[in-house]
């Protein structure tokens, strides 16, 4: 008697093999992982090329926030009017501007470049010359600014130069009398001739000339020229306190501007003085460079209703 195993009925029915059964079986499992893998890469592909163009998409939209919170406009008449917005000038109307790369660069070039000064006194030793006129009567009218008045004398000497004899001076003394005021930096003075003086060719007839008075020291209140803006209103400074940091306008009173270099050694040697009669005191400071943009700046925060002052 034999013992053998028996072939399942479908085989036997079938008449297939077992072993290419099997075969089969096992290239459909592996065909369909294969698909799965191509797949699961083609995900990956696409979720890498969303990522990217997320990517691009957020770096544009930062880089055009950056150009917008850098771009500045300008008003093509008023160049210190300059904001961060498209508008109109505050001060006449016109539409801004866009500006360019290399008008934003010597703008911020310029506005870095601001300096500072304060007012001081100094003593000054100069010969005063003035428009003169000299009547028929001997007295004579001259006009001084203020700060030549500093020191004179009720009868100071001095000397007219008539205009048919700009060479030659005549001997006069002011009249001991106040002056009387032309305008905020002049006054007018009178003189007469001495008696003991030759009597000049044009005696007898009105003579247009200057007025001569000798050097003497005064002590005088001075910022830089460069300091000064002008207004309606009249002169005026960008000042601060000394204890504080904001500076806005003050108006003041001026007398002229001298050839002084005290000023030399830091704005150079043809920027002067200018003398200060009233509105600043000793000690206080004012802006010396790029008062004309800053002055633009402050008049802009007032337009639109901020503290009317700058703090460069």
């Amino acid at each position: 008697m034999s013992i053998g195993f028996d072939a399942p009925e479908d085989s036997k029915s079938s008449g297939a093999d077992p072993s290419l059964v099997a075969s089969s079986g096992g290239a459909a499992r592996t065909g369909a992982s294969s698909s799965f893998v191509v797949l699961g890469r083609l995900l990956l592909l696409l979720a890498a090329a969303a990522a990217l163009a997320t990517g691009m998409l957020l770096a544009r939209a930062h880089d055009h926030a950056l150009q917008a919170s850098i771009d500045r406009y300008v008003c093509p008449m008023h160049p210190e009017v300059q904001i961060s917005t498209p508008g109109d000038c505050p001060i006449c109307g016109m539409a801004l501007a866009l500006m360019t790369d290399t008008e934003r660069s010597a703008s911020s070039m310029s506005k870095n470049d601001a300096g500072f000064s304060r007012a001081e006194r100094r003593v000054f030793a100069e010969q005063v010359r003035a428009a003169a006129w000299l009547g028929t009567d001997g007295i004579g009218t001259a006009v001084l600014y203020k700060d030549d008045l500093v020191g004179l004398q009720p009868d100071e000497p001095a000397q007219f130069f008539g205009g048919s004899a700009p060479n030659m001076g005549i001997d006069v003394h002011l009249l001991p009398e106040p002056s009387s005021s032309v305008d905020a930096s002049t006054s007018k003075v009178r003189f007469r001739l001495d008696a003991a003086a030759s009597a000049p060719s044009f005696a007898g007839s009105r003579e247009v000339g200057s007025l001569q008075v000798r050097s003497h020291t005064r002590e005088l209140l001075v910022v830089p020229a460069s300091a000064v803006l002008y207004s309606a209103q009249g002169p005026y400074v960008l000042a601060a306190a000394q204890s504080e940091d904001t500076f806005t306008k003050r108006l003041v009173q001026i007398g002229r501007i001298l050839d002084s270099g005290y000023v030399g050694g830091r704005a150079g040697s043809t920027a002067g003085a200018i003398v200060i009669l009233s509105g600043l005191n000793e000690g206080e400071r004012v802006i010396t460079a790029n008062t004309f943009f800053l002055d633009a700046e402050r008049r802009l925060q007032a337009a639109r209703g901020s503290e009317d002052g700058v703090m460069p």
